[in-house]
């Protein structure tokens, strides 16, 4: 019996990891990641489980814009993403991230004062 982990580990997988690493600080919808590569042998219903299963490894990381639209971007390890924020220009989409020392001190006062955590992976 395989592993549930390996069964992702296909060539389909690191065509799409190979697209968003290659992407690095950009958001994609579904639909933009599978236009991107098609004619790659990877269809829409491969992606959207592909994308599920990385986003639960942490691999890719999954937010709502507006409340409907869903965007995916690639979590580089390397820059411990998850690890500090990210600044989005809402005009062209880039993103910057935020390594800044005081946004320790600031998420310490957003907590203390208003009782809100900050998730910096958002």
């Amino acid at each position: 019996m395989k592993n549930e982990k390996n069964i992702y580990r296909t060539s389909q997988r690191e065509i799409l990891l190979s697209f968003l690493r290659s992407h690095p600080d950009e958001e994609f919808s579904i639909e933009q990641i599978t236009e991107a590569l098609s004619g790659r042998d990877i269809g829409k219903s491969t992606v959207y489980r592909l994308i599920s299963r990385l986003c639960e490894d942490g691999q890719i990381l999954r937010t709502s814009v507006g409340g409907r639209k869903v965007l995916y971007r690639y979590i580089d390890k390397t820059h411990e993403c998850d690890k500090h924020f990210h600044l989005k220009c809402r005009d062209c989409g880039k993103i910057l991230r935020l390594d800044c020392e005081l946004m320790e001190e600031f998420c310490e006062h957003i907590a203390g004062e208003h009782g809100f955590k900050l998730d910096p992976r958002s």
